[in-house]
């Protein structure tokens, strides 16, 4: 008998939503980084402090999540919704960004575990004004959206990730995004 192959650990980022936004949701890096070596993941790294983690295992996207997910809430007692973007799928958002014009800090990618629907979106496009802008990825999974003034006063901006249910989702800029990218292709 021949035993199974093992897929090869693939690099990715895992992306968390909400952390470190006030002191009941405090997640250091270091403490992060720990975490997912814990789970035997390898090429653990992390990029500034909003919860971006790169990483290798052989686990599938849901399960890495998953798998994440719990051990933060374990570890830290935070509940942490995660999304995991793999670097073409990370490569494709960005070259595909229709509002890539934009100023890199005001223009952002919201990523979600799953298919945005076309509800989703009309709440999305209900909610922009101004000089904001949204657009559904071709991937069906990531929203793009542009904050030309800034997201401080925008209901887009407020809820953008709530519009986006049944769907978790998370954001993070375009200027973070393209680093994010770059450390997956080093």
């Amino acid at each position: 008998m021949s035993s199974p192959i093992e897929p090869e650990p693939t690099l990715r980022v895992a992306l968390l939503r909400g952390i470190n936004l006030g002191p009941n949701r405090t997640l250091p890096m270091a403490g992060l980084r720990e975490v997912a070596s814990s789970l035997g993941w390898t090429d653990v790294a992390t990029h500034l402090q909003s919860g971006n983690l790169i990483f290798a295992s052989p686990a599938g996207d849901r399960e890495a999540a998953r798998l994440l997910g719990e051990a933060v809430q374990d570890r830290f007692g935070i509940g942490v919704d995660v999304v995991i973007r793999g670097g073409a799928h990370l490569r494709a958002l960005i070259e595909g960004h229709p509002f890539a014009d934009g100023d890199p800090a005001r223009v952002v990618i919201a990523c979600s575990d799953r298919l945005v629907g076309e509800l989703a979106v009309r709440r999305l496009t209900a909610l922009a004004t101004g000089r904001e802008r949204v657009a559904l990825a071709s991937s069906g999974t990531d929203i793009y959206a542009a904050f030309p003034d800034g997201q401080a006063a925008s209901k887009l901006a407020a809820g953008l990730t709530a519009a986006l249910r049944p769907a978790t989702g998370t954001v993070r800029n375009l200027r973070t995004m393209t680093r994010i990218a770059e450390l997956l292709d080093a």
